[in-house]
């Protein structure tokens, strides 16, 4: 039968939209005719070339060819890996697309029950795909400049999950354990096999560099079991091995635990974000929400709007954190309204989202909250009302005439394109636009997203047209309220904004500087300064901020911190320089033009250190007065050298020791506000950033010096300052510290069965994100772990059991990876608890251990850069719920079975559809002139017996070692 004729069999069954189960009666009716690999090979070029993406019916085909055993798995493999192989670089998407689908279904085929196989056969099967998967990082390689590599790293994925499922059923891992023959006597096929497997996984593991984590450790997991067989195998009498099977043994045996959603978990979850700074990835959260919630969209609004509240509600209540309690507000009055969209607009099943949200305003107001709580949760609810979630008469329905302030409202929101074009047609309003954004009137509501994605396409514009004029006058209002920053940061990642302004930096030529000196001074230092306050403000690594000069300004500048240089270690040149500097200071008539013009700015904040410990030996050598050393530290109090006092006051903290009296002395020049009343909110938002530090190194010294303690007075005035670790527990043990987590953790979970969370609020155990990260440093990872398991066991006669492992699970998952490596390694070694019969401890931690993986996978999405909405358009016109037909091209083919006999092929010309429905397929697939163009243009030397070999289904393990793959 010639290739065409079958290809003509699967379109007229596509267009047709022909049931899986009629598709089945066809082929049992023709079963003497039905050859196998060519029907399949036909399936693969239709989900090529001419299905929409994604159509299901080329799934449900496929699934019958193999379970039903119509075609052999391993020369469906065998077909694959040739035709992969013919397939010249760069590979278009469409045949990338079909080659992940259609692993896919072999995936589902392995493990379907109703497949059934032969321990050779899965063998073989391995063989075949771990060879594949063992060469295909390198093939992937060398296309990857010139195709896409998301989609082949699509390939890759199904290719891993493929051999990673089949080698967990019952033939893949009967075919694994089979025992190895001793050393000398390994000819038999069934060992070359195995040892040939093990080698592809080792290979595939140490050359991708793109798989995973997940398929990086199931494939890890492959490996293990192979080597722990082979080593039992080779090993007379019982071994240590033995009790790794038995572990594998013990983590088989444990089922699933039921994922369930407590608000407890969802609490924690946000604080870890909000009360770090961190940004909030919408759909990371939508994903975290509706996979716990079992895609139960409604319950997951609920809960994010009643948490949200929960946690403003104690941030009020306790004014522990005043910038955790700013971020909060923002969150709800500009965040959470279009997280709430989100979530209706990815809900299958529609729900009436005004009365939902009635029910969770409700709950908020049932514990009767506080003014501001009202009044937040008005501006949200009006930010809703603006995103079309709910009326605004509902909205003062739910409020309140007398549970209400008058409030200045919003009247729409912002677009983000439409506020680049103001500032580029006035560049004033940059700076503007940063005032709206912390301003407390209401103006902005539900603006704050696409004001903070303004400001930093506006910054990102400046920095690649060297506008730095303009750049300068929008750090500044940045720094000057650095509540901005931290609202940025929960809209747009650091590193991405911040990466552009580091490059900027690190670039900057001082040798192409024409006229003045000293604005350009300005123009550096309040970039540079913006970097070092968000850097603080939001507890960021150097990692963190996308520096891409290892060896550059900042790398070095962050690197020294404030470290000064030996006078031996610095260059003649840098030895002038530091000799103008100390001369302009205290010798000259002021600072000259020509010393900004000959000292970069690179090279003047490096030396800061080092000019005030010179500064500081000249006095004690008393070639320099205090007044002369004061009223020389006092330039740097100048708008254009401010940023040096970020390194001259952390200076100043590390000689506290040293002299007292002195640094005592030198702190007061730095505290006095500048005479520039510009420059004195810069100044006030830098002693911010110094002050938790030196407070600490003054209180700690107990130094008896009028000076400090006046200085210390003046520290005490400045509110927290940074989501960093500076609130730490003073003088707490590690036990104490140990203690506190398990007093917060358990007093969360006691109160999950009466739902009210509320009793923690004034609990002065409540659970915090620093508490975990306390422990870690105090104790260790696995100290802290090992508190957090102990509490799982303390529930698990409970029926809150599900409640606390969604709970520790989620912190373990957003904390710190020390403690994932930890419970990792806890897993990988339950032998010694199993040894012990300890095997309550041993299933914690499989339980907890699965779970952690499950949520850390959820957590990290963004890695695939997917795009469900995209996905969603291309699904539009396939009917998923009814893959086969509508009702109109249902009847027509009932009323017009396919004839075999009567079919179309080549010689018949082109296939002629049928009517009712077939334009819009055809108008959605391939066009069919190509196709039949590529059809015509087939030889005898590119036949599918050419391609693919005998169609015969018989298959030994010898025979492997005489087929040509190519890539192999």
């Amino acid at each position: 039968m010639a290739v065409t004729k079958w290809m003509t069999v699967v379109q007229q069954c596509l267009l047709r939209r022909t049931s899986a189960f009629e598709f089945a009666r066809f082929l049992e009716a023709h079963k003497d005719e039905v050859d196998g690999i060519r029907l399949f090979a036909a399936l693969f070029d239709c989900r090529e070339s001419f299905c929409v993406k994604g159509d299901p019916l080329v799934s449900l085909y496929i699934d019958h060819v193999g379970t039903a055993g119509i075609v052999n798995m391993s020369q469906v493999l065998v077909a694959l890996i040739r035709k992969w192989n013919l397939g010249r670089p760069p590979k278009p998407a469409s045949l990338l697309d079909a080659f992940t689908q259609t692993l896919q279904d072999l995936t589902m085929i392995f493990v379907s029950p109703k497949y059934k196989a032969e321990p050779n056969e899965a063998l073989t099967c391995l063989y075949l795909a771990t060879k594949w998967l063992a060469i295909l990082p390198d093939s992937l390689s060398e296309t990857s400049a010139e195709a896409s590599t998301q989609e082949q790293n699509y390939v890759l994925e199904a290719l891993a999950f493929l051999v990673t499922s089949l080698a967990a059923t019952d033939r893949g891992l009967e075919a694994l354990s089979h025992p190895s023959p001793k050393s000398g006597s390994s000819s038999k096929p069934t060992a070359k096999l195995q040892l040939s497997i093990r080698k592809s996984i080792e290979q595939c593991l140490a050359r991708s560099s793109t798989l995973s984590p997940s398929s990086v450790d199931r494939l890890g997991a492959v490996l293990k079991h192979i080597t722990m067989t082979d080593d039992i195998s080779s090993q007379p009498g019982p071994s240590s091995q033995a009790s790794e099977m038995q572990a594998l043994q013990f983590q088989v045996s444990i089922t699933d635990t039921q994922i369930v959603a407590s608000k407890a978990a969802t609490i924690v979850y946000l604080e870890s974000l909000l009360l770090t700074g961190q940004t909030i990835d919408d759909n990371i959260l939508i994903s975290f929400l509706s996979a716990r919630h079992q895609n139960d969209y409604q319950a997951a609004l609920i809960d994010v709007f009643t948490s949200s509240f929960e946690i403003l509600k104690f941030q009020m209540a306790s004014g522990d954190s005043a910038r955790g309690q700013e971020q909060c507000t923002v969150f709800i009055q500009n965040k959470l309204p279009v997280i709430l969209s989100m979530i209706m607009a990815s809900s299958f099943n529609s729900f009436n989202i005004e009365q939902t949200l009635t029910e969770s305003w409700h709950q908020v107001t049932s514990t009767s909250p506080s003014q501001k709580i009202l009044n937040v949760g008005h501006r949200c609810l009006h930010t809703c009302s603006l995103l079309h979630l709910v009326t605004q008469q509902a909205v003062s329905q739910l409020i309140g005439d007398g549970n209400t302030e008058t409030l200045a409202l919003s009247k729409g929101l912002y677009l983000k394109d439409d506020l680049v074009a103001q500032v580029h047609a006035n560049a004033a309003r940059g700076p503007n636009l940063v005032q709206e954004l912390v301003r407390r009137d209401g103006s902005a509501d539900g603006s704050a997203g696409p004001i903070s994605q303004a400001i930093i396409e506006i910054m990102h514009s400046y920095c690649q047209t060297k506008e730095t004029q303009y750049l300068k006058d929008l750090a500044n209002a940045l720094l000057k309220k650095p509540s901005a920053i931290t609202c940025i940061s929960l809209f747009v990642r650091p590193s991405y904004w911040l990466s552009p302004l580091c490059v900027l930096l690190d670039d900057w030529r001082w040798d192409e500087i024409h006229g003045e000196a000293q604005p350009v001074y300005d123009q550096f230092g309040a970039v540079f300064l913006l970097v070092l306050v968000t850097k603080a403000v939001l507890g960021l690594k150097k990692s963190d901020l996308g520096i891409r000069k290892k060896d550059g300004f900042l790398a070095e500048y962050l690197d020294r911190e404030n470290s000064e240089y030996a006078l031996s270690e610095l260059s003649e040149e840098k030895s002038k320089l530091l000799g103008d500097w100390i001369n302009a200071l205290y010798i000259a008539e002021g600072l000259s033009d020509d010393l900004f013009t000959d000292c970069s700015p690179h090279d003047f904040y490096l030396l800061i250190p080092t000019l005030l410990r010179q500064s500081i030996t000249a006095h004690q050598r008393e070639k320099l007065t205090m007044e002369a050393l004061s009223a020389g530290l006092e330039y740097l109090l100048e708008p254009f050298l401010l940023p040096s006092l970020v390194s001259a006051l952390n200076w100043v903290g590390n000689i506290l020791s040293d002299s007292p009296p002195l640094a005592g002395a030198v702190l007061q020049v730095f505290l006095k506000s500048p005479s520039n009343p510009e420059s004195q909110d810069i100044h006030q938002t830098i002693l911010a950033k110094a002050a938790p530090t030196l407070r600490k190194r003054i209180e700690h010294g107990h130094y008896q010096e009028e000076s400090l303690d006046t200085a210390l007075k003046t520290l005490l005035k400045f509110p927290e300052f940074s989501f960093g670790p500076e609130s730490q527990l003073v003088g707490a043990s590690p036990e104490g510290v140990l203690s506190s987590l398990r007093n917060a953790i358990t007093t969360m979970l006691s109160v999950i069965s009466t739902l009210d969370i509320d009793n923690t609020m004034t609990s002065s155990a409540r659970y915090s994100p620093s508490l975990v990260n306390q422990a870690i440093r105090f104790t260790s990872p696995a100290m802290t772990l090992q508190t957090l398991i102990s509490i799982l066991l303390q529930f698990s006669e409970s029926h809150n059991f599900v409640l606390a492992l969604d709970l520790i699970s989620t912190i373990i998952s957003t904390s710190d990876s020390n403690l994932r490596d930890n419970l990792r390694i806890r897993y990988n070694t339950l032998s010694q608890l199993l040894r012990r019969g300890d095997t309550l401890t041993a299933e914690a931690i499989v339980r907890l251990y699965r779970q952690v993986e499950a949520y850390s996978t959820v957590l990290t999405v963004q890695d695939m850069s997917l795009d469900p909405f995209a996905f969603a358009q291309q699904m539009a016109n396939i009917d998923t719920a009814n893959p086969s037909l509508d009702p109109v091209v249902a009847s027509t083919t009932d009323q017009a079975p396919m004839d075999m006999d009567n079919l179309p092929g080549a010689s018949q010309g082109d296939v002629v559809p049928t009517e009712d429905g077939i334009d819009q397929v055809l108008n959605e697939a391939a066009a069919m002139d190509g196709l039949k163009d590529s059809m015509d243009g087939l030889d005898g030397d590119l036949s599918w017996d050419a391609l693919y070999g005998d169609g015969s289904n018989d298959m030994n393990l010898e025979d492997l070692d005489a087929l040509d793959l190519d890539m192999f």
